[in-house]
């Protein structure tokens, strides 16, 4: 029964966010994530309509503590990909960068983990290494 409650709290939210009502979003997501913590979408939900807020601390907090959660390997590499996104508002280059290197380490490597790694690596200066990982992101892409 949680678990069915939890999804129809996740959907609301998702609604509301994409309507840009950033603060309800945040309550249903929120209120999905206390029924079923394990609950990856509705935690990656809520930590957009945090950064959409500008609480990234926040959102980092969620995310990170639904790592302990994610069994699955593409949940884990999601929820590491956002953690990024979170990580790079806060300036924290080099956590982002940790983030996306375990991402890539779940063995699901893909276009856009390499292309979010080369635009770090880019905005950090590391110009040499981001050009790489941007010719793997095309390749990946073919």
């Amino acid at each position: 029964m949680s678990a069915h409650l939890a999804r129809h709290y996740y959907l609301r939210g998702r609604d509301k966010l994409g309507q840009g009502s950033l603060e309800d979003a945040c309550q249903d997501m929120q209120a999905a994530i206390q029924l079923c913590p394990a609950f990856c979408e509705a935690r990656l939900g809520y930590a957009t309509a945090l950064m959409r807020l500008g609480e990234a601390a926040r959102a980092v907090q969620t995310l990170r503590a639904g790592l302990h959660y994610a069994a699955v390997s593409a949940e884990r590499a999601a929820l590491l990909r956002a953690l990024s996104d979170a990580l790079i508002m806060q300036e924290d280059f080099a956590g982002a960068e940790q983030a996306l290197d375990e991402a890539m380490a779940t063995g699901l490597q893909s276009a856009d983990l390499h292309d979010r790694l080369a635009r770090l690596r880019a905005r950090t200066g590391r110009f040499a290494e981001s050009f790489a990982e941007l010719l793997r992101a095309a390749q990946l892409a073919r």
